[in-house]
């Protein structure tokens, strides 16, 4: 059974309503006749209502990413087509995706990639409340056992 990684961070009341954490790109770059793999620290918006991992045209720009598809994608900025990229995406609780198909979306000046259910779902992830903030939790691969309050709450009482 591989290790399980795991990562908590507290987000203060006071904070945007987005889970934005630090996590990591990781590419192939060709540069003066040599393949060279980079990772990028990045910020990274963890979306559920995201089917799939996306990254900003900047970033793909910067990484001078060779496209290995389009795609059509619908957002909230409408629909259209977009380059698809190869990729690894690290979590910043260690663990790494290789080969991760990203979408290229607009992007924002809060975070480069969007880490969307095809990643979120093969781990557990879990929103609490505290008395300072929001207390964002996850755990690589998934424990197989669900987080489930109403179990928990019937079988303390």
């Amino acid at each position: 059974m591989p290790d399980k990684k795991t990562y908590t961070c507290l987000f203060p009341y006071s904070q945007k309503n987005a889970i934005i954490v630090d996590s990591a790109f990781c590419t192939e770059i060709y540069y003066s006749n040599e393949t060279k793999y980079i990772e990028v620290k990045v910020k990274a918006l963890i979306d559920t209502g995201a089917n799939g991992t996306c990254i900003s045209h900047r970033l793909a720009s910067a990484c001078n990413l060779e496209r290995v598809s389009v795609m059509k994608i619908v957002s909230a900025q409408g629909t259209g087509l977009a380059p698809v990229y190869k990729a690894d995406i690290k979590l910043p609780c260690g663990t790494l995706f290789e080969n991760v198909l990203v979408t290229e979306v607009a992007g924002s000046d809060n975070f480069d990639v969007i880490i969307g259910m095809d990643i979120l779902s093969k781990g557990d992830i879990a929103l609490t409340g505290s008395n300072e903030g929001i207390v964002f939790s996850m755990c690589f691969p998934t424990r197989n056992n669900p987080i489930d309050f109403s179990t928990q709450l019937q079988n303390a009482t």
